[in-house]
């Protein structure tokens, strides 16, 4: 059944204009379903939607008067063809050749933090006031990847929209009192609008059964990024050791335990990925910072108390496993706060505090895959994706640098054998049913929801009454602006649009603005 709830924010002008842009969720705004754990007709948890796809499903009772998370999904359609005045269609984006960090270059020592600096500021610009609620940002547009729903222990939480990651250990960090049993974590993540046209492409129907990962290759300028948080508790802490004193903190619901109490987290991590034609390695650019209470007395705003762990543009494939070789893919800051230890890579590649120290950030975002030819009927997560996050650590170090490749843009990891988990399936996979998702460990969370569990789509019947799909593509459009530029995105109006089209207002599309308005037919 459906709980009815008054659904004005779901969008409520008719005029597409640069002054909608979508607003956070509450429960007056929203509306909730009752459904079971995983989408599907029944109940024991609650859905709440404001888009095509679910913002959270959650078996957590959630109050009356809190605010809750709202997916940002309104994904960049692209550039608008239009004849007869009329949108028929849109145009993919061109990469960025104006982004800020492409004024410096990564691989000269004297400009690393110029473009760690570079990233930073754009990634959070907008958001650091905002607590990071992606659709308040008046600077520029982000958007999440839909799906990430249904996982028992790791699904979306309401309240701030992040996922559990992995437990911070106390035999990696000497901050953790040993007596505990380590701090857990949990993240969320940010695509900007050139990344979010992608995940619309691979998620471009309501039923998430439909979605397509051969349309997963990111385009240059995309940036995605992530921030973490550690379980504050300092019970759990050596003392006089705290690295999260004065911390942004939050608190979040562990999707494993629903009925405790909320826990505390506060901001450890940060990481940066951006697509990069530079990286001749790999297309990527990855960067991580960490929280530095150091700066606590010259950075007022505690989300930029950051200082980056460095950088990494490959995995340095000619360094064994064992540590024989030269690292030169990777640049480490040497003023990481010691609290943080050195290293937390293999052998010096570059990783985060929270991240497995036996792999990499590219490491484990190259096992982003997916194998379109199975669903769950007593197969294992690892048969859809085909291969671990990292080396299970019965692999020899020969074997372990399977993981350790630069692995170009439309080529995936690679099928591991299925008796041994440590060698490469003879033969490997073909492409397809094999996908490479370009390094998005989170498109690979949302496509194992929509098309190994088949979970369903529990706002698929509010999709259907609002919007008529057969008019979709000329009619639920919006303009909004980012960076001072028109921005096309979806529309995800109650308004019954069967028989309305955009007229378009101005009819030179090459000035600006360009304003649209429902007509009625």
């Amino acid at each position: 059944m459906y709980l009815t709830r008054n659904v004005s924010c779901f969008f409520t002008s008719i005029l597409v204009s640069a002054a909608l842009f979508g607003c956070r969720s509450d429960p007056s705004l929203t509306q909730v379903v009752s459904t079971d754990c995983f989408g599907g007709p029944g109940s024991g948890c609650t859905a709440q939607c404001s888009g095509w796809y679910p913002d959270w499903i959650s078996d957590a009772p959630i109050g009356d008067d809190v605010e809750t998370f709202q997916l940002a999904q309104g994904y960049w359609l692209g550039i608008p063809v239009v004849e007869n005045q009329e949108i028929v269609r849109f145009d993919p984006p061109e990469p960025s050749t104006t982004a800020s960090w492409l004024s410096h270059d990564f691989h000269l020592g004297s400009e690393r933090l110029d473009y760690l600096n570079a990233i930073k500021n754009y990634a959070f610009a907008g958001m650091t006031s905002v607590d990071f609620v992606a659709q308040k940002n008046n600077k520029r547009r982000w958007y999440h990847v839909p799906m990430m729903t249904t996982s028992p222990n790791s699904k979306r939480e309401p309240y701030h929209g992040v996922t559990k990651e992995r437990l911070l250990r106390a035999n990696e960090h000497t901050w953790i009192q040993n007596s505990s049993n380590g701090l857990r974590s949990f993240a969320i993540g940010y695509y900007n609008a050139l990344g979010s046209y992608t995940l619309g492409q691979v998620f471009n129907d309501p039923n998430p059964a439909l979605a397509d990962p051969s349309k997963a290759t990111f385009i240059d300028g995309t940036m995605v990024f992530k921030i973490l948080f550690a379980e504050y508790d300092p019970s759990k802490i050596v003392p006089g050791t705290d690295p999260l004193e004065g911390s942004p903190e939050w608190s979040v619901v562990d999707v494993s335990t629903p009925n405790a109490p909320l826990v505390k987290v506060r901001l450890l991590q940060v990481d940066i990925a951006v697509k990069d034609p530079r990286s001749l390695q790999t297309g990527w650019v990855f960067a991580t910072f960490v929280y530095d209470k150091s700066l606590q007395g010259s950075i007022s705003d505690p989300w930029h108390r950051l200082t980056p762990v460095g950088l990494q543009w490959g995995n340095d494939p000619d360094v064994t496993a064992s540590g024989v070789g030269v690292i030169d893919e990777t640049w480490v800051n040497p003023e990481v706060p010691s609290i943080y230890g050195s290293v937390f890579g293999r052998h010096g590649r570059l990783n985060g505090p929270v991240d497995n120290p036996r792999s990499s950030c590219i490491s484990c975002h190259s096992t982003a895959q997916m194998v379109s030819n199975v669903t769950r009927s007593g197969a294992s997560y690892r048969d859809f994706t085909r291969v671990s996050m990292v080396p299970p650590a019965n692999c020899s170090n020969t074997e372990d640098m399977l993981w350790f490749r630069n692995i170009q843009a439309g080529t995936p990891f690679g099928a591991i054998d299925n008796n041994n988990q440590c060698v490469a399936a003879s033969p490997n996979l073909n492409t397809p049913p094999l996908y490479f998702l370009d390094y998005s460990l989170q498109l690979q969370v949302g496509l194992a929801s929509s098309l190994y569990y088949r979970n369903a789509n529990p706002c698929a019947a509010i999709v259907a009454a609002a919007v008529d799909r057969s008019n979709e593509k000329k009619s639920s459009v919006k303009k909004s602006k980012s960076e001072g530029k028109d921005l096309y995105e979806r529309d995800f109006s109650k308004l019954d649009l069967s028989k309305a089209r955009l007229k378009l207002l101005k009819s030179d599309v090459t000035k600006k603005p360009i304003e649209y308005e429902i007509e009625q037919r």
